[in-house]
């Protein structure tokens, strides 16, 4: 008996995982799959028992019984079978890029309740927080940002200054595709993309509750209702609201959060459902911009709870997301969807904050700023997917049309006075002063209309082709907002992202892949002449292999890529003060992922990135030096869990996890500030009460590591991670 509940089922399964699950057969029941297992799940890291565990499973009687449904096969808690973030839903073997999947399951066992506390436990990705809270952050993979995050596949720009603190109450789970996803969201960085799948409004009556207390004066409570509204049950609800106050590890901060999210689903007819559904959330806490070095460089030794601020710094953050969905699902197993997406996010602090080196008695100068911004989002996107029967052979196509815009208020903070402070001596008492704001300086509006599409071909049996583009016209435009004259505008014309790759099934349960994509990024860098420098372009190609073993109970995969980025913006060499386009960098590695269950009530997900970045074209002082050097070269994550079987133990179940990052780096003009390498373990206990009703207790840095989660500076921007952290949860489910 798991000692969680399983997450609140959903009451239509998509066609092609719609099917009764066949009894699990051996896995190695040739040389060659014998052969593609043990390799792929070598590169993953698992252990010579386990492999052979797996290669050669035990006999059918010796299973757990698995009941069948007319739903989605059974899967492990820590994995699923298939993934929507390519606008149809697949299996991740039959996906030719690297993805992982974080459950809500395994949201749960960690009591992770932001979606960057999430992302940082995820193969490859790297989140670089700019506050003590971490409400702004920006996140990468393979050593380059991910521009923008999916909302059920609807993408939102994103940014430095930009508030991601989403909490994780909302969704079903976060599915993460690393690399190039410029057919799925044109415009943008080639790191990747971050789809938020929400939870979706049910047919049968769900309540979920949970409440927790924690280290820090945690206090958190949310609960989830959904059902059916009419006695037909097609109207459905959902509700879910978040009530969170935390301090922190750090003096005088605090980080309180209130969340509230609804979904309405009508059916019109069994085919047609319209979805709409409205989050707010408010975020009130204190920044934290981060402590200063020496002017060497060298990281200062401070207690954890050390802060260069004042106890009146303030952070307040609303973040507004109202979505439409309209969905026909036709009679072949195609799909119609449209999908209309507003989100609005503003964000004001005031902060006093750390401004130079510190001295080696501690002295350093306190700058005071007040800062206020605003972002617009707004999304249509209308596509249609249909298999295609051409002879014997059934395939796919994907025709999709959007338009995207969003505007960014920004030039709205202003400076007060500075004064001497000490790292050692802290006064967080200070008066803070009274700072007018001058008001909106400038509106930043990027557009983008776009037709995209893809063909899925099954060429044989074994092989599967896949062929795509994106046709996007974007521009982007810097305005005055005290009179709306554009200052600077770039409308480089038509841009054709292509998408090909190659899945050749080596057998039922393994694939190897190859697959190519482009992206283009707009800059606002300016050239000489003052006009917006060209787009940066980009390219990818991935080669690697995916598992699916035990019903879609378990996957694995291993990838290795290299991405060239160009025309990147670098300094002028006659104008210093100008930029051009000409840079270029190039990223490349390996990445290897297992998730899934491994064994009866045992489940894991374990991955590991080994990333190089170089600049390839620059000016001499960078040339050949790491393009991302916040982007650690090796990292490993690993989380597990056990549900205890023996008799007296059943309804317990134990877990755990680590991170390790090997040493990363930042580069502050000619001073490089160097953290060392470090990590972190968890632990998790759990007990089913009853049926309806669990306990847990979970632990993060267990041993309690003092180390530097982000360095960036010599004046500010280098925070401690946080030291052990305990949280005790009630779930119920009913």
């Amino acid at each position: 008996m798991s000692a969680h509940f399983p997450a609140f089922k959903q009451s239509r399964a998509p066609a092609h995982v719609r099917q009764a699950p066949s009894a699990m057969n051996s896995i190695a029941n040739s040389s060659l799959q014998s052969v593609a297992l043990a390799a792929l799940l070598l590169a993953c890291g698992v252990s010579t028992p386990l492999l052979a565990q797996l290669s050669n499973p035990a006999p059918a009687d010796a299973l757990p019984e698995i009941r069948v449904t007319d739903s989605a096969p059974p899967s492990s808690p820590y994995t699923v079978p298939a993934v929507s973030i390519g606008k149809t839903e697949q299996s991740l073997k039959n996906t030719p890029q690297s993805i992982s999947v974080i459950t809500r399951q395994r949201l749960d066992d960690q009591n992770i309740t932001k979606v960057e506390d999430a992302l940082k436990q995820t193969t490859g990705v790297t989140v670089e927080r700019f506050d003590g809270a971490g409400n702004y952050n920006t996140i990468k993979s393979r050593g380059f940002d991910i521009g923008a995050i999916q909302l059920d596949g609807v993408p939102i720009s994103q940014g430095a200054n930009y508030s991601t603190a989403l909490d994780t109450a909302v969704y079903e789970r976060i599915e993460v595709l690393r690399g190039p996803a410029g057919l799925l969201q044109g415009a943008g960085e080639p790191g990747g993309a971050i789809n938020l799948v929400r939870k979706r409004a049910l047919g049968t009556l769900g309540l979920g509750a949970n409440a927790s207390v924690g280290s820090f004066g945690l206090r958190r409570a949310d609960v989830d209702v959904t059902g059916a509204l009419n006695a037909a049950g097609t109207l459905r609800g959902r509700v879910v609201a978040v009530k969170e106050d935390r301090n922190s590890h750090v003096d005088t901060l605090f980080n309180n959060r209130e969340t509230a999210y609804g979904t309405l689903e009508f059916d019109f007819t069994p085919s047609t459902t319209l979805s709409v559904g409205y989050t707010r959330q408010k975020v009130r806490a204190a920044v934290d911009q981060g402590l200063p070095s020496l002017a060497n460089g060298q990281l200062l030794d401070l207690p954890v709870s050390s802060f260069a601020g004042l106890r009146a710094n303030r952070q307040d953050l609303d973040t507004e997301d109202a979505f439409a969905e309209l969905e026909h699902r036709l009679d072949n197993g195609g799909m119609v969807k449209f999908s209309a997406r507003d989100v609005t996010r503003s964000s004001f602090y005031r902060s006093g904050r750390a401004n130079s080196a510190a001295a080696a008695n501690g002295n350093y100068t306190m700058q005071t700023v007040d800062f206020l911004q605003k972002n617009t989002d707004r999304n249509y996107d209308l596509f249609f997917t249909s298999p295609v029967k051409i002879g014997d052979s059934t395939h796919r196509v994907l025709l999709g049309i959007s338009r995207n815009t969003g505007d960014n208020y920004g030039g709205n903070f202003a400076n007060g006075p500075s004064f001497a402070a000490n790292v050692y001596r802290p006064n967080y008492d200070l008066a803070y002063p009274v700072i007018a704001l001058p008001g909106y300086t400038s509106v930043t509006t990027r557009s983008e209309d776009a037709l995209y599409g893809q063909f899925q071909f099954n060429a044989t049996g074994r092989l599967q082709l896949l062929a795509g583009g994106r046709a996007s016209w974007a521009d982007i435009e810097v305005k005055r907002a005290s009179d709306g004259v554009a200052t600077s505008t770039s409308r480089p014309g038509r841009q054709f992202t292509p998408s090909v790759a190659a899945i050749y099934a080596l057998d039922a349960n393994i694939s190897a892949y190859t697959s190519y994509a482009e992206t283009f990024v707009l800059q606002t860098a300016l050239n000489a002449a003052g006009g917006l420098l060209p787009p940066r372009t980009g390219s990818q190609i991935e080669l690697g292999l995916k598992g699916e073993f035990f019903n879609k109970r378990l996957n694995a995969h291993a990838a290795i890529f290299r991405i060239l980025d160009k025309n990147r913006a670098i300094t002028d060499p006659v104008v210093p003060t100008a930029s051009i386009a000409g840079g270029e960098v190039r990223s490349q590695g390996l990445e290897t992922e297992i998730s899934g269950q491994i064994a009866p009530g045992w489940d894991l997900t374990a991955g590991y990135a080994f990333t190089q970045t170089r600049y390839l074209q620059a000016p001499a002082a960078q040339l050949g030096t790491v393009f991302s050097p916040v982007t650690p070269r090796h990292s490993v994550n690993l989380s597990t869990r056990y549900a205890l079987r023996s008799p007296g133990l059943t309804g317990w179940s134990v877990g755990g996890g680590m991170s390790w990052r090997s040493e990363f780096s930042a580069q502050s003009g000619a001073i490089k500030l160097v953290s060392g390498d470090y990590a972190l373990f968890n632990a998790q206990v759990a007990y089913q009460v009853s049926d309806k009703v669990s306990v847990s207790l979970s632990a993060e840095n267990l041993m309690d590591e003092k180390y530097y989660e982000k360095v960036s500076g010599v004046t500010r921007q280098n925070f401690y991670g946080e030291p052990r952290r305990v949280v005790l949860a009630l779930k119920a489910r009913y």
